[in-house]
């Protein structure tokens, strides 16, 4: 029907009658109250049912081109008082559905206004409708009892409820479950902690601590079929990368297997093991073994890398695994399951969706266990799922069929040899703001303050100069928003004028204004494509250390954008493909960097922070390259560099001057993986986010001679990065905190 018919008439859902020339929504001939512009979102949606309109056409529609507005937040408000109105949810959506990156659309059936019958008909209808009346009353009261009964009946069986989730363990937020198995039997769990490896009778719910040697730190667990002896990837001792160990649940000393492996996983057959291998940055390749380690090779090399465990099927002749084909600076992340087949030496795609996450169970009755993060606002939760594997490798044999409901991640771990109880683990992890005091002479912190007191994600980017106040992002509307927050305040006041959804704030160096980062369109490059063992069955193809995405390279095209530092109206800045990161020096310094990837390397451009003028300064494409991370001295004249490496590899940092001239490295002794810095706001040190050989997690003070001191050392999830206020004397941290829990999942056939 023409847009101009379906505007002049009543539409009707549901119990709902909108009235689009009135402006009116009635739910059984009530009114609803609705504002103007969730209104006008559902007349959008009303004239295209079933169609996507896309959040652009919303946007030219609902606000003028020479308008300024949020635009994000104002829609997602507008859609969120629209479901509101109609009893939707975003979850389980009955009426408007959002589909990410892209708009929404109208599900439910919509009944269009018609036109009137010709006049000459209106008797002849009016004569022969009272007779079907009469024969069709009667036949609706004897079909009503039938039809409620059979329809109550179809109904349950399409709508089945969830599994039942059991929990197993109850362990307080300091002590964190990490990872836990069940037996092939399904009596025991044998779980990791903070304080070691735990054997619990299920049945009885009595705990008892494997005996491990002193110092012996497990890692991942998997079950022999016997149910008497566990595959443990754990650090022994002094050692410094992970190896296989076979564990007996009835006493004796731990055998150790395979050197350099993790993340292995026992076949149900008992006759083979599968495990992780790679560089220093990332598990790039699948192997082999024997079960008493024997015979390793490698059965799968990935472009990208592999995310936890590999499944094993039923019959052992084929595995699962996750993948992560993710290249800095391309536009999205390729999450997907694959299937290998031993006999093929084949890989074929079982599921391709960007919110995949850790964690997957092959089970008894051909299907696999996974676990998919939910869609903003929900980006802090997900669920697991079902998807049937047809007969052949790589086949979906059904729609994916969600087991599980409610907060928290929920990565699968994995299953009972009968299919009928799967472990989970629930993490409600809080990233927040925390703040500290400095000691200046000992470079030691005070007692952490929580600054944000809710459950939303929180990063914290830079302090107000007058160092009263922290200036963070955070989703708590849905999408990120750029938040002001005193000490000692109770709630965040909102900078007003921010466009987009930001990533990334800082300061400009006159500290006036805030600039801030966010993704717009994309931009394409060539890029060279990389082989692997899908496209030759043979032999699997060796992967290159600085491997190209395959196809074409598509870069995120990034916005700088600056606004006063109370808010007001935003100006773009510049903008340039696959900006990472940036930063501006302090006064009398105008020195300010941004950090880009290209397809081969990493590059840094000078920019002014008034004019957005720009040119490079240096670039890196040595091995490793994408995973620098850096920060700016307050004085504009160094670059501080440290490649975000696994544990087991010593730090280092690498100082650059701005104005040219031999880079100095700083070996930091006993500290790996350096996550974050940022240098102290006197230019002397560092604060970083670091691992120390083996289990701990800490922020550390690093003076310029590569001295470290630990200040801040958590059992927690994480430990997050330290921005110092301008005069030194505060820190504000980014620190996650939160519980997590084993989980029983009781799994019917029919799912």
């Amino acid at each position: 029907m023409p847009f101009s018919e379906v505007h002049r008439g009543v539409i009707r859902f549901g119990v709902f009658e909108v009235d689009l020339p009135a402006g009116r929504i009635r739910r059984n001939g009530l009114r609803v109250h609705l504002q103007d512009q969730p209104f006008r979102v559902l007349a959008m949606l009303l004239e295209r049912p079933g169609e996507v309109v896309t959040r652009e056409d919303l946007r030219a529609r609902l606000w003028p081109s020479d308008t300024f507005v949020d635009f994000d937040h104002g829609l997602n408000a507008a859609v969120k008082r629209l479901r509101d109105a109609l009893g939707d949810s975003a979850e389980n959506p009955r009426f408007v559905e959002t589909l990410a990156r892209r708009g929404y659309r109208f599900l439910a059936p919509v009944e269009l206004p018609g036109k009137a019958p010709p006049a000459g008909q209106t008797s002849v209808i009016a004569g022969l409708r009272w007779r079907f009346l009469a024969v069709g009353f009667l036949v609706v009261i004897s079909a009503i009892g039938f039809g409620l009964h059979l329809g109550m009946r179809v109904s349950r069986a399409l709508q089945p409820a969830l599994p039942k989730e059991i929990r197993l363990t109850a362990n307080s937020p300091d002590v964190p479950v990490y990872f836990a198995a069940l037996s092939p039997d399904g009596r025991y769990l044998a779980y990791i902690d903070p304080r070691g490896t735990f054997l619990r009778e299920i049945g009885t719910d009595e705990s008892h601590a494997l005996p491990l040697p002193e110092g012996f730190r497990v890692h991942h667990l998997s079950w022999y079929p016997d149910g008497t002896h566990l595959l443990a990837e754990a650090v022994a001792g002094q050692e410094q990368r992970p190896s296989l160990w076979n564990i007996s649940v009835l006493g004796g000393a731990a055998r150790k297997l395979v050197a350099g492996a993790e993340a292995g996983s026992v076949s149900p057959d008992g006759k083979q093991v599968a495990f992780l291998r790679g560089d220093k940055f990332d598990h790039s390749e699948i192997w082999l073994a024997d079960t008493d380690g024997g015979g390793p090779q490698v059965a799968v090399e990935v472009p990208g890398f592999v995310v936890g465990p590999p499944a094993w099927s039923p019959d052992s002749r084929r595995f699962a695994y996750l993948q992560d084909v993710y290249w800095p600076g391309c536009a999205t992340e390729d999450l997907r399951i694959e299937v290998y087949e031993l006999a093929g030496r084949k890989s074929e795609v079982l599921l391709s969706d960007y919110r995949l996450q850790y964690g997957l169970v092959w089970t008894r009755n051909n299907r696999i266990l996974f676990s998919r993060a939910e869609e903003p606002p929900n980006q802090g939760q997900s669920n697991v799922w079902s998807l049937e594997v047809d007969r052949r490798p790589g086949w979906p044999g059904g729609a994916p069929v969600r087991l599980t409901s409610g907060p928290d991640w929920k990565p699968v771990i994995n299953m009972s040899a009968d299919g009928k109880h799967a472990v989970f683990i629930r993490t409600n992890i809080e990233p927040a703001v925390y703040v500290a005091d400095v000691h200046a002479k000992t470079r030691e912190i005070g007692r952490l303050e929580r600054l944000t007191h809710d459950e939303w994600q929180s990063r914290p980017y830079e302090w107000a100069p007058d160092g009263k106040s922290v200036l963070f992002v955070s989703d708590r509307e849905g999408t990120f928003h750029i938040f002001r927050q005193q000490v000692g305040a109770a709630a965040p006041e909102l900078v007003a004028g921010v466009q987009g959804s930001p990533n990334i704030l800082r300061l400009n160096p006159e500290r006036t204004e805030i600039l801030y980062s966010v993704e717009s369109d994309r931009k394409t490059a060539d890029a060279r494509p990389t082989e692997t063992s899908s496209q030759n069955s043979g032999v699997p193809a060796r992967r290159a250390t600085n491997s190209q995405p395959e196809g074409e390279f598509q870069s995120t095209n990034v916005r700088l954008m600056r606004i006063p530092l109370d808010g007001g109206v935003s100006l773009l800045l510049l903008e340039d493909s696959g900006i990472n990161n940036f930063q501006c020096a302090r006064l009398p310094s105008r020195e300010c960097l941004y950090s880009k990837y290209t397809k081969d390397a990493l590059v840094f451009e000078e920019f002014d922070a008034k004019t957005g003028t720009k040119k490079e300064l240096l670039r890196t494409s040595e091995p490793g390259w994408q995973s620098f991370n850096w920060s700016l001295s307050p004085d504009g004249r160094t670059v501080a560099l440290a490649k975000k490496m696994r544990a087991a590899e010593e730090a280092e940092i690498r100082l650059v001057p701005t104005g040219g001239g031999a880079p100095r490295v700083l070996k930091v002794k006993d500290w790996g993986r350096i996550s974050t810095l940022d240098w102290a706001a006197n230019g002397k040190s560092f604060w970083a986010s670091a691992t120390l050989h083996g289990e701990t997690r800490a922020l550390i003070n690093i003076d310029l001679e590569g001295r470290a001191k630990p200040v801040l050392e958590e059992s927690k999830p994480y430990v997050g990065w330290a921005i110092p206020s301008q005069d030194g004397k505060r820190l504000a941290i980014w620190e996650a905190t939160g519980g997590s829990n084993a989980w029983m999942l009781e799994v019917p056939p029919a799912w």
